[in-house]
């Protein structure tokens, strides 16, 4: 009997051996698949499942973008003022950062959904950009002239539409006279004025969206009449009855000392690792014919030999159209200027084709304001040139709030003082002067 209890014994062993094993390599797999899982607190069965593909068939199980979508970007443009209209109020902000975000988080999907959906574009008279903006809808001011097959990437989270071309800073969604919704834009390129058709929905979508704000007593100039002291202006321009107190910044130079720290950190965010050697006022880098240099004033220039090939390639960019170069200049102002700017925010100025290459800037912005720096008048500067990136100027500069504000001309005062000066129609605007001082206070500025 004990010889036939033992191999019994013997096999439930084993089995039992066999069992833990199972459970021990299932956890292990489980384990496995969760790490591929991008956010662990949604692991699903459909994400483990996926995982398991790119597991087995790596190559088959690499995600395409379909046709006319990317991956995400990184959306390098908020709108500095806004409007709302519902027909019979308006409620508009400018020179407000916090609440004009607010706002472009509750409305920017009718932009993004209006540049995904919209149609080739027509040109129209002012007029009707005019009546556009007296129609229910919303109104976008970017600061800077913004491609517009870009600025749908980024509203539309990849999506593209090459229906759209040209680039434009002031862009309008707005109800027709035939209660279809319409993309209305100004653009910055030949200055001219259009209208794309679009498939957004009005009726239990943008109306409910766009009502509920009242009115905050802000016009655009061209609903006052020139009777009323604002012929000179912009007809743009819009125009509050509150009393303007803009924030005072402290202001300073982070390279001032060009400590070890942040030579290490520019270096690295611009892929230079050789050491360096003083020059005056600054230090200097050189590998091959590329040099760059770190001046104790604030300013970083890269500069390569003609024909030199950089460290910066950009044929994969160039092939991908505006939106790419854009994002790819941006990774380098934003990792360099944009790391050590405090308050302020970059933001871009637009593209411009010289005899040199193409130019991209990219200028600081304090709470919906530009920055009017006193030598290169912009953050970073990028000049584009036979498929590289041929050379850069980053300015930078550091902002931080004072709990200080400032007293300006109310805007009627200053619209009359621009028309003294016999402007035509130029736009008044809230900037900051920025000489290199360690405070900096709006004013305002005719451009």
């Amino acid at each position: 009997m004990e010889r036939t209890d033992r191999p019994r014994r013997n096999r439930g062993l084993e089995r039992l051996k066999s069992l833990l094993i199972l459970l021990l390599s299932l956890s292990a797999l489980y384990l496995t698949l969760l790490a591929l899982v991008p956010n662990r607190a949604s692991a699903s069965p459909a994400a483990l499942a996926e995982a398991l593909s790119a597991l087995l068939y790596p190559q088959q199980s690499q995600s395409t973008p379909t046709a006319g979508t990317q991956t995400p970007l990184t959306a390098a443009a908020q709108p500095v003022r806004m409007a709302v209209y519902d027909g019979s109020q308006r409620f508009a902000l400018q020179y407000d950062t916090a609440n004009v975000d607010r706002l472009y988080d509750s409305l920017g999907i009718l932009l993004g959904e209006a540049l995904a959906s919209a149609s080739a574009p027509e040109q129209v008279a002012e007029a009707e950009w005019r009546a556009a903006l007296r129609s229910p809808g919303v109104w976008f001011d970017f600061l800077g002239s913004i491609p517009l097959d870009t600025l749908c990437a980024w509203t539309g989270e990849g999506v593209y539409n090459r229906a759209l071309t040209g680039a434009a800073r002031q862009l309008a969604v707005a109800l027709e006279p035939d209660q279809q919704v319409a993309l209305y834009y100004h653009n910055e390129t030949d200055g001219l004025y259009y209208t794309c058709q679009t498939s957004v929905a009005f009726d239990n979508h943008m109306d409910a969206l766009i009502s509920g704000y009242g009115s905050n007593g802000v016009s655009f100039a061209f609903e006052l009449g020139e009777a009323n002291g604002y012929s000179g202006l912009d007809p743009y321009v819009l125009i509050s009855s509150a009393a303007l107190a803009p924030q005072i910044y402290r202001a300073a130079n982070p390279l001032a000392t060009l400590d070890e720290s942040v030579i290490e950190e520019i270096q690295t965010a611009l892929s230079f690792h050789t050491s360096y050697y003083p020059i005056p006022e600054g230090i200097r880098i050189r590998e091959g014919q590329e040099t760059l240099e770190l001046g104790s004033d604030g300013q970083v220039s890269y500069t390569i030999a003609e024909g030199t090939q950089s460290r910066y390639p950009l044929e994969t960019a160039l092939a991908g159209g505006t939106t790419e170069l854009i994002e790819a200049t941006y990774s380098l102002a934003a990792g360099t200027v944009g790391r050590y700017c405090g308050s302020a925010r970059l933001y871009l100025m637009g593209l411009e084709e010289s005899a040199e290459g193409l130019e991209v800037r990219y200028g600081y912005c304090l709470n919906g304001s530009a920055v009017n720096l006193a030598d290169e008048g912009c953050a970073a500067r990028f000049l584009v040139k036979n498929g590289q990136l041929a050379g850069f100027t980053l300015t930078f500069r550091r902002y931080e709030e004072s709990g200080q504000t400032s007293l300006v001309l109310p805007e009627r005062q200053a619209a009359a003082a621009l028309e003294a000066l016999d402007a035509q129609e130029q736009e008044l605007v809230l900037c900051y002067w920025d000489g290199g001082g360690d405070t900096v206070q709006a004013g305002w500025a005719a451009q």
